[in-house]
């Protein structure tokens, strides 16, 4: 059986792209037509336009439901490429940021800092930088813990389920020590887009456009990682330096996605096996194809999640009806998706 040639997987590449950015849009546009104030498409465009609409309607389109859905599309991407790095540094399909402690190191972090941080300091642009610090510090901790056991499928996602474990306790037990904070953080720790607006857009988009940007650049040098140490040496690659470089790149992506919209899981493994089936597995290709499945999962995800509406029974939330967060749903897509990847994976399918 003939494998598909560079050429054909560039075609699929353009032509998925194309597919992607189309299923895409009209994610978007049913995404901001959903809600309590329910729009039709075209009331939807015209508010983007600013085209004969009043004023409730812009408000609604521009200042509540366009940053959000931008918010989930820039995590989106961030999350997709930041797993699809980690998979080509580790040489393993198996291993998304949430897998390796990536997300809970982020997250540990950063309820340390809101908890403890000053009041007036603490919900403001620096949490980018302190779930960065937990996040750099977990998924380099993990990598070292397996290193000489050269990261291997089963014991690399062995070792970051445990240090993932144990830090989500960590974070749990100091939630449960400090209730006062518990309702305003509970969503957050989970991964949620409720009530993401320009401000939480702010903070996000300078991070996706530097991580991105850089990580596309590496996709090459990436692409050389994949033919085994010793090649990539041979053809006069820094491996070591180009190793760290992806890690921190992708460390940086999620945790300055947790730093907004939580610990979303399972995204960074979805999007890009979904990519890696169509472009295949270089990484000029598949970094920005991962990026783009992984964008519409996430929208798709919140659009679905915004649909079950449910009663929380959390101390000072008792009476509060809010939607499905966008963790829980990608979770019960992508737990399921994990288990049967290893379950072919140990069956050497």
């Amino acid at each position: 059986m003939l494998k598909p040639s560079p050429r054909s997987y560039g075609t699929k590449f353009v032509v998925s792209t194309g597919i992607l950015l189309t299923v895409l849009a009209v994610c978007i546009i049913l995404h901001i037509a959903l809600g309590r104030v329910s729009l039709t498409p075209i009331e939807v465009i015209k508010s983007l336009l600013n085209h004969e609409v009043d004023y409730g309607q812009r408000h609604i389109v521009w200042n509540l439901r366009l940053p959000r859905v931008l918010i989930a599309i820039a995590a989106g991407l961030m999350l997709g490429t930041a797993g699809v790095i980690l998979q080509v540094i580790v040489r393993n399909p198996l291993v998304e940021p949430g897998l390796i402690g990536a997300s809970a190191g982020g997250v540990l972090f950063v309820v340390l800092w809101m908890i403890y941080a000053p009041s007036d300091i603490s919900q403001n642009a620096l949490l980018p930088f302190v779930a960065l610090a937990g996040g750099v510090i977990t998924v380099a901790a993990v990598y070292f813990l397996n290193g000489r056991k050269e990261n291997s499928n089963a014991n690399l996602a062995l070792t970051g389920i445990i240090v993932t474990a144990i830090l989500q306790s960590l974070t749990s037990l100091l939630l449960l020590k400090s209730q006062q904070g518990l309702s305003s953080i509970f969503l957050w720790t989970f991964g949620s887009l409720n009530g993401r607006v320009w401000i939480q857009w702010n903070i996000l988009w300078p991070w996706a456009l530097v991580g991105l940007t850089l990580a596309m650049a590496y996709a090459r040098k990436a692409a050389l990682l994949q033919l085994g140490d010793s090649v990539a040496a041979g053809l006069g690659l820094a491996v070591n330096r180009t190793r760290l470089i992806l890690l921190i790149i992708s460390s940086t992506l999620t945790a300055a996605s947790v730093s907004v919209v939580g610990a979303i899981g399972f995204i960074g493994l979805i999007g890009p096996h979904m990519a890696a089936l169509v472009v295949g597995r270089n990484p000029v290709y598949l970094f920005p194809a991962s990026a783009l499945f992984s964008a519409v999962l996430l929208v798709a995800a919140d659009w679905i999640g915004q649909i079950i509406t449910l009663r929380l029974p959390i101390p000072g939330m008792e009476n509060h009806l809010t939607n499905l967060p966008v963790g829980a749903v990608t979770t019960l897509m992508g737990a399921p998706f994990f288990l049967f990847l290893l379950r072919r994976k140990l069956s050497g399918k």
